[in-house]
């Protein structure tokens, strides 16, 4: 897997920029407000389809744009492929809702078929928001990588998020107008079968981590650490559903499903989001990242091209070794602030391209 160029259009702050990355290892170099997690936060997007930073894909779009185009042209199982994904703002500005396009070699897409294609991983520093921040960070996470790796749950997310829109809504019209509860049964099934995929997806790459993160952790932390992730899986069954319809009717929302999913990951007993240090998430963090390559290299048979924003300044001289030890291992692209051998001298040894911004 390899990416050889990308051009961005109105792309957060590039108006129109486009670069080739030649080698197994870019350092893109540049002061800080430069681009540089923007152009790496592109690339992602070609694996995804969607923003890792924002809530909102329509924030990629120059504030002074109607739309935002990103064009990539990769390697993918020995084949060049051409991918396109343009991000188009909604005439109506008062709102963050934007509209997608995806084309395959110039032909146009559903972004089902267009996700996974490329697949990379993505390490920034504000991914101990995994660790510290909200459930809805943990569900994205999970997301992130799922939909690159398994095709099945690319479509159960799309088909179990437009049927919950749509419950939601019925739910809301027969607490208004008093109609009966007829069509809740459609819906009810949708709901179930997709979501159980979804849950049985994540339980899968939940069971993955967690055979493999102990091995890795005692040798970013300490042999003595216990590390462990427990999924807070909010069950979807028709049982379930009919008998919270009472409560969804009075919240006009569902509340039960994968959507209401989380995960806390226990470090020596203890939830490390909320009692770990600063050194212990950030260990973990780590260890979750190089996982996630293993991860997509066992599913898809080969490994992804790993994005690093900035991380070096974050990483002890231990977790700096682990990172050393592995961006050969792949295509790498990193970013910096910093020249070359003030943000790791070891990497001069490894002749990358550098890129300035």
């Amino acid at each position: 897997m390899r990416i050889h160029s990308i051009r961005l259009k109105n792309f957060r702050n590039h108006s129109d920029y486009n670069c080739s990355f030649d080698g197994d290892l870019t350092i893109i170099l540049g002061k800080n407000g430069a681009g540089k997690t923007n152009l790496l936060e592109s690339i992602f997007m070609l694996a995804t389809a969607k923003s890792p930073k924002s809530r909102y894909d329509s924030d990629v779009i120059n504030m002074l744009r109607e739309f935002a185009t990103v064009n990539g042209e990769i390697q993918s199982d020995g084949e060049n492929v051409s991918l396109e994904l343009q991000v188009i703002r909604n005439p109506d500005r008062n709102n963050n809702i934007s509209s997608k396009k995806t084309r395959v070699n110039k032909t146009v897409k559903s972004i089902t078929y267009f996700t996974g294609i490329f697949n990379a991983v993505f390490f920034t520093p504000q991914d101990i928001e995994v660790i510290t921040g909200s459930p809805g960070a943990r569900r994205k996470y999970l997301d992130l990588i799922l939909i690159q790796n398994d095709r099945g749950y690319k479509k159960a997310i799309s088909d179990y998020t437009k049927a919950l829109r749509q419950r939601n809504k019925l739910l809301e019209i027969i607490r208004i107008q008093g109609s009966n509860t007829d069509q809740m049964p459609f819906w009810d099934n949708i709901l179930t079968q997709t979501g159980t995929i979804i849950q049985n997806s994540r339980s899968e790459l939940i069971d993955f981590l967690n055979f493999r993160l102990p091995k890795l952790i005692s040798t970013l932390d300490s042999p003595k650490t216990e590390v462990y992730i427990k999924y807070k899986k909010n069950e979807i069954t028709r049982e379930r559903l009919d008998a919270h319809l009472q409560a969804d009717l009075r919240a006009q929302t569902t509340l039960i499903g994968p959507h209401r999913d989380d995960f806390l990951i226990q470090f020596n007993e203890s939830d490390l989001g909320q009692f770990g240090s600063r050194g212990q998430q950030r260990a973990v963090l780590l260890a979750l990242k190089l996982l996630e390559i293993d991860f997509s290299e066992q599913k898809k048979g080969h490994r992804p091209v790993l994005l690093l924003d900035d991380i070096f300044s974050e990483l002890d001289d231990t977790h700096r070794k682990a990172v050393l030890d592995v961006i050969n291992k792949q295509q790498t692209i990193i970013t910096s602030a910093e020249e070359l051998q003030e943000l790791e001298p070891k990497l001069a040894e490894k002749k990358p391209q550098i890129i300035r911004l």
